[in-house]
C-alpha cells in the first residue's frame, strides 16, 4: 500500500497540473461550442475531445497519427445503448402515431379528473413514460410533456411551475426501467451486467417523482369539468380508436416481465429487438401510419441522443488517453470518506449539467468501485439520478430548457428556481438511498 501510495503522490506532482489544464480546455470548448455558437451538445463533445488530443499530442507526437484511431474507437463505446434508444425511438413514435398515448392521456383524465391529486400523480407517470422507454428525457418533454402541459395550465398551475414539472419529470423517467443509460454507461466501465436494476430504480425514482409533482402543483390544482378540456385533449381519439390500441403497451411490459421471470429464454432477445416485437401490433391497431415515415421520424428525433453518445464516448475516450479520467479515479480514492460523500453529491450533478452520460462515464467508475460495500446496483442507480440532475441544470439545461420553450418561457432560470427545492430533496433522498434504504432493505 506505501508503494502505491508513493506512486500517486508522484503521479499527482508531475502531472495533476497538465491534466487539470487539459480538462479546463476541453470543458470550455464544450460550453463555448454549446452556449456561443450554439452547436448541439453531441457535436460539442466532439469537438472538445479532438481538441483535447490535439493538445495533448504537443506532448507525445506519436499520438498526433493515432488520433482519428482514437475517435472512432470513442465512437463505438456505447453501440449497444445506442441501439436499444434507437430502437425505443422508434417504438415511441410508432404507439404516437398509432394514437396510444392519446388514448391514454384521456384515458387518464376520463378517471381522475374529480380527483386532482390523483391525475396529477398519474400525469406524471404518463411524462415520464417516454424516458423510461428511450433513455432520454427530452423525448418526454417533446411528446408527453407537450401533450400534459394544457391540462396542468387549465388545473391552474403556474407555467413556471408546469415547465419544472416536465423537466423534472422528464429526468425521473431518464432514471425509472426498463432503459436507463446513464446506469448503462456504467455497467459499461465496471463490467457490470444490466440486469437486476428494476426495482431498486422503481424505488429510487417513482417516491421522488410523485414529492416533486404533488409539490410544484398541488396547492394550485381545482376540479375542473371535462368540458374545459375539449379544446386541450383530443376526446375524439375514443371514437377512432379501441380497447387494442393499448396492445403495445401491454406486450412491452409483458415481455420486460418475462426477462425477469424467464431470464434464459427472454433475455436472449435483447431490448432493441424487445421494442420492435411490441411495436408490431400498432401497425394493425389504432390510426393508420406509414411506416416508413414513421420510423424515419424516429431516427431524426433520436439523432441528438446518438450523437450526444457518439461525442461522451470520444470525450471520454481522450479523457483516459490524456490522463485526465484517471486523475480523477486517483482524486476519488484519495478523498476522506466524508468527502468522498460530499464531492458525489455536488460534483457529479454540475458535472451533469455537460451531460447526463459523461457524467455517470467519468464518476462512475471510481465511486462504484470506492462505495462498493453498499452494493454495484444501489450506487450505480444512485449515480445516474445525480448524473442526470445535469439535464435540467444550467448553463446547457437539455431537458428543462426545452420544457421551458414548450410552455413559451425565454427565461429557463425562472423555471430552474422553480426546481431548486426538488433537486435539494433529490440529492438528499439519493444519498440516504445509497448508504441508508438499499443496505436496509437487502
Amino acid at each position: 500500500m506505501e508503494q502505491i501510495h508513493d506512486v500517486m503522490e508522484r503521479r499527482w506532482d508531475t502531472k495533476m497540473l497538465f491534466e487539470v489544464i487539459l480538462l479546463v480546455l476541453m470543458i470550455t470548448t464544450f460550453l463555448v461550442c454549446a452556449i456561443k455558437f450554439k452547436l448541439p451538445p453531441g457535436i460539442s463533445m466532439m469537438t472538445s475531445a479532438i481538441l483535447g488530443l490535439i493538445v495533448y499530442s504537443f506532448s507525445k507526437p506519436e499520438i498526433f497519427l493515432e488520433i482519428p484511431r482514437h475517435l472512432v474507437e470513442g465512437s463505438f463505446a456505447y453501440f449497444d445503448v445506442i441501439l436499444v434508444i434507437a430502437c425505443a425511438m422508434i417504438y415511441m413514435k410508432i404507439i404516437e402515431k398509432a394514437g396510444t398515448l392519446d388514448a391514454f392521456s384521456v384515458l387518464i383524465v376520463k378517471r381522475f379528473y374529480k380527483l386532482p391529486t390523483f391525475m396529477l400523480i398519474a400525469l406524471m407517470f404518463l411524462i415520464m413514460f417516454p424516458s423510461m422507454i428511450t433513455g432520454s428525457s427530452v423525448t418526454s418533454v417533446i411528446t408527453s410533456g407537450a401533450l400534459v402541459a394544457p391540462i396542468l395550465i387549465a388545473l391552474g398551475i403556474p407555467k413556471t411551475k408546469t415547465a419544472a414539472i416536465i423537466g423534472t419529470g422528464a429526468i425521473f423517467g431518464m432514471v425509472a426501467p426498463p432503459v436507463n443509460v446513464p446506469v448503462m454507461v456504467i455497467c459499461e466501465i465496471v463490467d457490470l451486467p444490466y440486469m437486476g436494476f428494476e426495482i431498486p430504480l422503481m424505488i429510487l425514482s417513482f417516491p421522488l417523482a410523485v414529492f416533486s409533482v404533488l409539490f410544484l402543483g398541488r396547492k394550485y390544482i381545482k376540479k375542473i369539468k371535462l368540458e374545459e378540456l375539449e379544446d386541450k385533449i383530443n376526446f375524439n381519439i375514443m371514437n377512432e380508436v379501441n380497447g387494442l390500441v393499448y396492445l403495445p403497451l401491454i406486450l412491452l411490459f409483458t415481455l420486460l416481465i418475462l426477462v425477469q421471470v424467464f431470464p434464459f429464454v427472454i433475455a436472449p432477445l435483447g431490448m432493441p429487438l424487445i421494442f420492435i416485437i411490441a411495436a408490431l401490433p400498432a401497425l394493425f391497431v389504432g390510426k393508420k401510419q406509414n411506416i416508413l415515415f414513421t420510423c424515419k421520424n424516429a431516427i431524426n428525433s433520436a439523432l441528438p441522443t446518438m450523437a450526444m453518445l457518439l461525442g461522451v464516448g470520444m470525450f471520454i475516450q481522450a479523457m483516459t488517453l490524456n490522463g485526465v479520467r484517471g486523475a480523477f479515479v486517483i482524486l476519488v480514492l484519495q478523498l476522506p470518506r466524508l468527502m468522498q460523500y460530499v464531492a458525489m453529491a455536488t460534483a457529479v450533478p454540475i458535472f451533469g449539467a455537460i451531460s447526463a452520460f459523461a457524467s455517470s462515464s467519468v464518476f462512475g467508475g471510481p465511486y462504484v468501485l470506492s462505495f462498493v460495500i453498499y452494493g454495484a446496483i444501489p450506487i450505480a442507480s444512485g449515480l445516474s439520478m445525480l448524473a442526470s440532475i445535469g439535464d435540467i441544470m444550467p448553463p446547457i439545461a437539455i431537458s428543462g430548457s426545452t420544457a421551458a420553450r414548450l410552455i413559451g418561457i425565454k427565461n429557463y432560470l425562472k423555471v430552474f428556481k422553480q426546481m431548486l427545492i426538488p433537486i435539494g430533496v433529490i440529492i438528499v433522498y439519493t444519498m440516504l438511498y445509497i448508504t441508508l434504504i438499499m443496505p436496509a432493505l437487502s
